[in-house]
């Protein structure tokens, strides 16, 4: 009977932590960035989970799986269907004309679809970048809704490898970055933030990073897609931190999926 009870207990705890598994899903609709390889097919890069070089989100991704996270992609537009499984999504640097033939712009429906899925528990994760290099106009509809804008500025500009224009110290009570006290970003858009968002980094007076309590769910905002394999660590020099702070970021993820 002891025998037969453990087993029980035990199957009930695989049932449970399946069940609880961590789904976090990349946008591939609104950054849709298309490059010729070696043999000239097209592939899609930047910002991707299987991209591995310096341009990819490999290593962010691996940060996500060593946690225990499912990593997936969503290739269509958001809708209520395709997010049932998603514990977190995440748009990255929304493409611009420069960027895509045919760009595909946040409009009504999806700030609609979207803020519907964050209150009802959803955790959404918004990455823009500098003015130029990412579609903020359509992108900051979206944000507003949670009490964010992207200021269309570019700020912290490095020049050639003085990596030290770049530097952004973290306070140790930061909520979110645990173990990384010293990041580093490049070329960001600031932030605007109002109720019900509130600044958890901010630096030489700009604010760098907002959250946003939304009904069940939650909302992360930076404007910069800072996180990709080359500043984790790619080629930064090893007193900055982001390789760290990409564990620290999916950590505190996780825990506001499963904690909603």
């Amino acid at each position: 009977m002891k025998t037969l009870a453990l087993f029980a207990v035990i199957i009930f705890a695989f049932i449970s932590t399946a069940s609880a598994q961590v789904t976090v899903v990349l946008d591939d609709y609104f950054n849709h960035e298309i490059k010729k390889d070696k043999s000239g097919k097209d592939v899609v890069f930047h910002y991707k989970w299987d991209d591995t070089a310096n341009s990819g989100f490999s290593v962010w991704g691996k940060a996500f799986n060593d946690l225990g996270a499912k990593t997936e992609t969503l290739t269509a537009e958001p809708t209520a269907t395709n997010l049932q499984k998603a514990s977190i999504y995440i748009i990255v640097d929304p493409d611009t004309p420069q960027e895509s033939p045919d760009p595909k712009y946040v409009n009504a429906q999806d700030v609609k679809v979207l803020s519907d899925w964050v209150k009802k528990g959803g955790v959404l994760v918004l990455m823009g970048n500098d003015v130029g290099n990412c579609e903020l106009d359509h992108f900051n509809d979206l944000a507003k809704t949670f009490g964010v804008e992207f200021n269309k500025d570019s700020k912290y500009r490095v020049t050639n490898d003085n990596y030290v224009m770049g530097k952004i110290m973290v306070d140790a009570k930061n909520p979110i970055l645990k173990t990384a006290h010293q990041i580093y970003l490049k070329e960001i858009s600031t932030l605007k933030v109002l109720p019900p968002a509130r600044t958890v980094l901010e630096a030489d007076g700009n604010k760098i990073m907002a959250v946003a309590k939304y009904g069940k769910g939650m909302v992360f905002v930076i404007g910069d897609p800072w996180l990709y394999n080359e500043y984790t660590n790619g080629r930064l020099p090893a007193e900055f931190e982001n390789l760290k702070a990409a564990g620290d970021l999916s950590r505190w993820l996780i825990h506001q999926a499963k904690h909603k």
